[in-house]
Parts: structure tokens; C-alpha cells; sequence
């Protein structure tokens, strides 16, 4: 599965907005350079390395989902799917979590149609490419 870097980028932006930092306080929770921070965060070019690491010095933060879009935004604990909230989430703003978690997976089946759809677009044309020699 290939990793998109600008959902991983709307991923991480997005727990940054629920903890409510800054590139600066989450380069200095994580213990990783500001220029590393903002690079990820920009969706630009950057090692696995550097986001794995950065993701490892958030432990409430579900890794699964900031890089494939798996599962919820924080880690799950209890059974049968019960969420723990994170600290200082407050119980009103899990419901606008639950709903903002919506959104972003609604939005990311929207860019996977998207693709389809240029993909199908793509096979046409080389159908009637292919057509004209005949």
C-alpha cells in the first residue's frame, strides 16, 4: 500500500488542531527539528525514519492511522472498541472529533474516486488508441 504523504500530512495537522499545538510545541514534545516537523507536516518529501520517530514520541496518537488511514485518530484501550479519551479532550469535543474522524474518511473516499476515475480515464483512452489501429 502506498503511503500518500499530503493525507499523512491532513492526518497529523488534524490531531495537531484536537491537541491544539504549533510546529514549534510538537518539534519540542517530539524532540524533532522544526525543519522536519514543517517538511511532514507540508506533505513534502521526507524520510519514513523521521515520521516514525516522531510518531513513537506521541503515544496517544494512532500511527496505523496517520499513515494509512486505519482505525481511529487516538489509541483504542478497553474492549469491544471502547475509547479512551485523550487528556484534555473534553467530552464535548469527542463528539466533534467523532464527526471532524467522519469528514476525513468521507473526503478520503472522495480522493479514492478521484484516482478511479482518472484511472478509468486513463484505460479509455488507450482503448481508443489502441481502436484506431485496427
Amino acid at each position: 500500500m502506498a503511503i500518500n504523504l499530503q493525507q499523512t500530512s491532513a492526518r497529523l495537522n488534524f490531531y495537531m488542531r484536537i491537541k491544539e499545538l504549533d510546529v514549534y510545541q510538537l518539534s519540542v514534545l517530539t524532540q524533532t527539528p522544526p525543519e522536519t516537523v514543517g517538511c511532514i507536516l507540508q506533505g513534502e518529501e521526507y524520510s519514513m525514519d523521521d515520521l516514525v520517530a516522531l510518531l513513537k514520541k506521541l503515544p496517544d496518537l494512532n500511527s496505523r492511522w496517520v499513515i494509512y488511514g486505519e482505525g481511529n485518530v487516538f489509541k483504542t484501550e478497553g474492549q469491544a472498541g471502547e475509547h479512551a479519551l485523550p487528556p484534555g479532550l473534553k467530552k464535548d469535543r469527542a463528539a466533534y472529533l467523532a464527526e471532524m474522524q467522519s469528514l476525513l474518511h468521507q473526503l478520503e473516499e472522495i480522493e479514492k474516486q478521484k484516482q478511479q476515475q482518472s484511472n478509468l480515464d486513463q484505460l479509455r483512452s488507450k482503448i481508443r488508441d489502441l481502436t484506431k489501429h485496427i
